[in-house]
């Protein structure tokens, strides 16, 4: 087992959160720039295009090269297999994805679908191979790289979006800053990782046969994943209508954002729990979970707070409607972050078949939830049928698979993750319910959920999860 300091995962785990601090927060200016020039039905437009693009981006590279992290690089003929391999497929995702906008086109009625997914398909090749020398990073646990490689990125898809919209660029804005995000990210991993791959037309059969099964596994949790949360997407865009979707798209994008930063730290979680033994998994597993709830308990219960007041404010009146789709699929949003570490550390230990297996057996139940919840109650009743078979029922069924997969008692797994959950809903409920005078609200609510969730946490944990927070903290300033 290799042994991983406490001081390095803090380290780690800080750098990927400031470099997606910096590249989220200039990802959300230029939303919001974007919203105040463009319409919802423009946003509904790329939502589009998003559905498969997506859908695309599940085969990149850096998907497949995933493996040598898990694996290590010991050995040469996987390592250059695995890249060959992701190189091939980068390509030929190119010429599928250029293909498929054009019935994506017909199927929404929309023309513009087709150039835009046509031009954004060029991110296959700018990126082929770039997932293997992320991977090398990753597994070298040279987060401090990949934290500069994704502000750079970050500030490239900002810089994309802004220039070409000020020039008059409209909803080609977006595609833009994909192109130039992939571009500069293709560049700094390539510059960063100096790691000597050898590219072969036709990969190692041998090699790749010895981590077929992982691969096939990640891509089948991937197309899983995909069926299950952009299957939402689909039917707004075809039985709602293209305004109706960009409402749903800029509140799901909004919702998710905090959670989109657990992807961060899942690239520490990944490298960590691969390397430890079974009960060191379990001890930091438990202990992702639990910091994961405290602090996000906190940031969603504020989102729910304050959205109906900043999002007008900020994004402007015209998106007035997202506000309540918004505050429902951030139940989605809370419950994915739990996922999105337990499904982490099932891949750890070997178990993506698992994983894959969870997620598709979800599909028969999400998309026909989605469609009742479009006949129902239109958009809103989607992001219902969101928040509760994709959120709260989804996440439970990951705790059962992930405790039956490693063999450890699921109440281990489910006590970090009770006491905030509980103590942010009452909190919310006493705030929402409580007569304040309507000029104070803004101010007042969020400070009040604050101080009930803190001192609720404090009293039920009897100090325990106050002094855990302030530890992290310390380690986080104290790293080497």
């Amino acid at each position: 087992m290799t042994h991983i300091s406490t001081k390095k995962i803090a380290s780690s785990s800080l750098w990927l959160t400031a470099s997606f601090g910096f590249a989220k927060v200039s990802q959300l200016l230029a939303q919001i720039f974007l919203a105040r020039l463009l319409s919802p039905d423009d946003f509904g437009v790329w939502g589009m295009v998003l559905i498969v693009t997506t859908l695309s981006a599940l085969f990149k590279d850096a998907a497949i090269a995933s493996v040598l992290i898990q694996r290590g690089l010991d050995n040469k003929k996987l390592v250059n297999a695995v890249y060959s391999l992701g190189v091939n497929i980068s390509i030929a995702m190119f010429i599928i994805q250029a293909l498929a906008g054009f019935p994506l086109a017909k199927f929404f009625g929309e023309p513009l679908v087709f150039p835009l997914t046509l031009v954004v398909s060029l991110v296959f090749l700018i990126g082929a191979g770039a997932g293997s020398h992320g991977a090398v990073l990753q597994r070298q646990m040279k987060f401090r790289e990949l934290a500069i490689t994704d502000s750079f990125s970050g500030f490239a898809r900002f810089g994309g979006a802004v220039i070409c919209a000020l020039l008059g660029g409209g909803i080609w804005s977006f595609a833009v800053a994909e192109i130039a995000m992939s571009l500069v990210d293709a560049l700094c991993k390539r510059y960063f990782s100096q790691y000597n791959f050898e590219y072969n037309i036709k990969p190692d059969s041998e090699a790749i046969r010895e981590v077929r099964t992982y691969i096939s596994s990640l891509i089948g949790i991937n197309l899983a994943v995909y069926a299950n949360t952009n299957s939402d997407n689909l039917i707004i865009g075809r039985l709602i209508g293209a305004t109706s979707l960009g409402y749903y798209n800029m509140a799901y994008q909004l919702a998710m954002l905090p959670t989109f930063a657990l992807s961060q730290i899942n690239r520490v979680n990944f490298s960590v729990l691969s390397q430890r033994d079974n009960e060191g998994r379990k001890t930091y597993l438990c202990r992702m979970l639990e910091i994961y709830a405290v602090l996000y308990a906190a940031v969603y219960g504020i989102g729910y707070i304050v959205a109906p007041w900043i999002i007008p404010l900020v994004y402007g009146e015209q998106w007035t409607p997202a506000v309540s789709i918004f505050q429902i699929v951030m139940i989605f949003a809370y419950a994915r972050g739990f996922m999105s570490i337990l499904g982490t550390a099932l891949n750890a230990i070997d178990k993506p078949n698992i994983n894959a297996a969870i997620n598709w057996v979800l599909v028969p139940l999400s998309i026909p939830a989605f469609f009742l919840g479009a006949y129902w109650g239109g958009v809103t009743g989607v992001a219902i049928a969101v928040a509760l078979v994709m959120g709260v029922g989804a996440s439970i069924w990951f705790w059962f698979a992930m405790s039956r997969a490693a063999k450890w008692n699921i109440t281990d797994l489910f006590k970090p993750v009770i006491l905030p959950t509980l103590t942010i809903i009452f909190a919310l409920f006493t705030v929402i319910n409580f007569p304040f005078p309507a000029s104070l609200q803004i101010f007042i609510q969020p400070v009040l959920l604050i101080v009930i969730y803190i001192i609720g946490l404090s009293i039920f944990s009897r100090g325990r999860i106050p002094r855990l927070l302030i530890n992290l903290v310390k380690r986080s300033l104290n790293m080497a």
